[in-house]
């Protein structure tokens, strides 16, 4: 019995596996999917990106032409300010005794050359004796040899006031300057970086940190391989960490000559600059920027991983046949079709 038992169960087996290998022999493999799309018109390029950080191009340290007690501070870090914005103030009593004493003196100085001018028109205004007549009987002086006198005695008095009235001009000139030197105000619309001093200490020649809102620009490190394809005046297309989606325009202003070697890695810095600077940029934060190194407009193309070889397979009436095809740009996503294909051409992207 135990022999009969173990018979029927190596006839089974067999049955199961026979039935198996025909089941197995009737299934088909499923074809890769193919994936199509038409050939279309308009732009290809090529980019290189790089991650740097937003920085200030030129940041401008301002201060007053002279020390003094702070009296008035409107501006703190990190605050965007407007062209000729009051940002300080010292305390310019004294600059403005001096500007009052200045002015005293050229109205003083103006008095003085008016009168001097009054006096060398009345002498040359006095008739002279004719030069024959120089000497007066028994060998006196002649009084025209006075007139002449006089005459040069107000040509030197009117020199003297005319010089007298430009040093106290020069020197109100001076004042106004040291007055006007009293208060801090923005050479240009931009953000505040650093702020040195509150009112009641002491302030000198640095005080505020300023950024022109247009010095803003990104820092990037290209390796070699990327900055050989660099220019100066490339567009790029900026994005920041806070706004993933949104991408600003710029422009490539500035390659590093010389490269930096980090981990036997040598890399290039590149300046970008915003063309539209935006109003939540923060100094410091983190950016991407990825570089136009090449591009074409108008032209026909197909994805990349439709060419293989100079060949492309076209969709024809439902059959696919292989075509040779002339390439121009290989852009990051699509290749530029030179010859080959007509616009609208059904072509295979996948499952050749």
């Amino acid at each position: 019995m135990k022999v009969w038992w173990l018979a029927g169960g190596a006839a089974v087996l067999a049955v199961a596996v026979v039935v198996g290998v025909l089941l197995t022999g009737d299934e088909k493999v499923a074809p890769a999917k193919v994936s199509t799309t038409k050939v279309t018109r308009g732009s290809v390029s090529t980019t290189v990106s790089a991650s740097g950080t937003v920085q200030a191009q030129q940041s401008r340290t301002l201060g007053f032409t002279s020390s003094g007690m702070l009296t008035e501070l409107n501006v703190k870090p990190g605050d965007v300010v407007a062209a000729g914005m009051v940002l300080a103030r010292i305390d310019a009593t004294a600059a403005q005794e001096s500007v009052d004493a200045a002015e005293e003196s050229v109205d003083s100085a103006e008095d003085a050359l008016d009168r001097a001018e009054t006096a060398q028109a009345s002498a040359t205004s006095t008739p002279s004796v004719s030069p024959s007549a120089s000497r007066a009987p028994g060998g006196g002086q002649n009084p025209g040899t006075g007139n002449q006198n006089s005459v040069q005695n107000a040509s030197d008095n009117l020199l003297n006031a005319q010089q007298r009235l430009n040093n106290a001009k020069l020197t109100l000139t001076q004042a106004n300057a040291k007055l006007a030197g009293t208060v801090i105000t923005a050479p240009l619309a931009g953000k505040i970086l650093a702020v040195n001093g509150t009112v009641g200490s002491a302030a000198g020649s640095s005080v505020i940190t300023l950024a022109g809102t247009g010095d803003v620009v990104v820092k990037a490190q290209f390796t070699e391989a990327e900055v050989a394809h660099l220019k100066v005046g490339q567009v790029a297309r900026i994005t920041l960490p806070d706004n993933a989606s949104a991408k600003y325009d710029g422009k490539v202003i500035q390659i590093d000559p010389a490269g930096t070697v980090s981990n036997r890695l040598v890399r290039y810095a590149a300046l970008i600059a915003f063309d539209k600077v935006p109003d939540t940029l923060l100094y410091g934060q983190s950016a991407t920027v990825a570089v136009v190194t090449a591009s074409v407009d108008g032209v026909l193309s197909v994805p990349s991983t439709a060419v293989r070889g100079g060949v492309v397979v076209v969709r024809v009436n439902g059959r696919d046949e292989e075509r040779k095809v002339a390439t121009g740009l290989r852009g990051d996503v699509n290749t530029e079709i030179t010859s080959g294909l007509a616009e609208g051409d059904e072509i295979l992207t996948a499952g050749r």
